[in-house]
């Protein structure tokens, strides 16, 4: 009795958890796409601007937007199987349906997958967003208010005139909340990949104690010994 309370008591976590990493990542799907929206399509991320005087800049090189729809697609996706595994282990804790053993192991498998890209994709973002915000803050050194990124919620985005125009041009912007998306997104995609990361050790603790142990007096056991021997 005890090992089945404890089995569903794990079931129960990781229902959570994949309702939970489910959420998360819808999360940064959304806002990712908002910014992206707010952007003319284009990607923020990887973007380098430059400052030709203390109130304006221009970019460079503008982001390449498959890393975006990378972001995008695949937070959508594993989104989608976390929400589904999830509502198949709420069919089983309401023995709505039987749990089916054999697709433990091949969980695991996925589950680590999963992490994996979860992990490069939060790294994509990160990376790509702080390589933006580099460039961005370094208009202080020319006397620009802009000691942090989220201050270029205060700026305008579509001067093109100021410094001769863009290198890449592009539809107007609004850049009022792309700082509070990106963050948004980042913060989802690591907890997201946290509870990925959890989710899985749960299964893998689930498939341990879920091996038979053989009694030593079984038929089994003495042809085990005999191999060993």
């Amino acid at each position: 009795m005890g090992e089945f309370a404890c089995e569903g008591i794990l079931i129960l976590v990781e229902t959570f958890l994949l309702f939970a990493t489910g959420f998360a990542g819808l999360v940064a799907s959304i806002v990712l796409g908002l910014a992206k929206d707010n952007f003319a399509g284009d990607c923020l991320l990887y973007s380098e601007v430059k400052w030709c005087n203390s109130t304006a800049f221009y970019f460079t090189q503008l982001g390449a937007s498959p890393s975006c729809s990378f972001c995008i697609g695949l937070q959508v996706c594993v989104s989608f199987y976390a929400l589904g595994y999830g509502c198949y282990h709420v069919s089983v804790l309401c023995q709505w349906v039987g749990e089916r053993r054999a697709l433990v192991l091949p969980t695991i498998i996925i589950d680590v997958l999963v992490s994996l890209f979860v992990f490069i994709q939060a790294c994509v973002l990160s990376v790509g967003f702080k390589r933006f915000c580099d460039g961005f803050v370094s208009g202080s050194s020319i006397g620009s208010k802009a000691k942090s990124c989220s201050y270029g919620g205060k700026l305008d985005w579509n001067f093109k005139g100021q410094c001769g125009g863009d290198k890449d041009p592009h539809n107007p912007y609004a850049g009022d909340n792309f700082f509070q998306f990106y963050s948004t997104a980042q913060g989802a995609c690591w907890f997201a990949l946290l509870f990925w990361v959890v989710i899985t050790v749960l299964v893998i603790i689930r498939r341990v104690a879920d091996k038979p142990v053989l009694d030593p007096n079984s038929d089994k056991a003495n042809i085990i010994n005999n191999v060993a021997i």
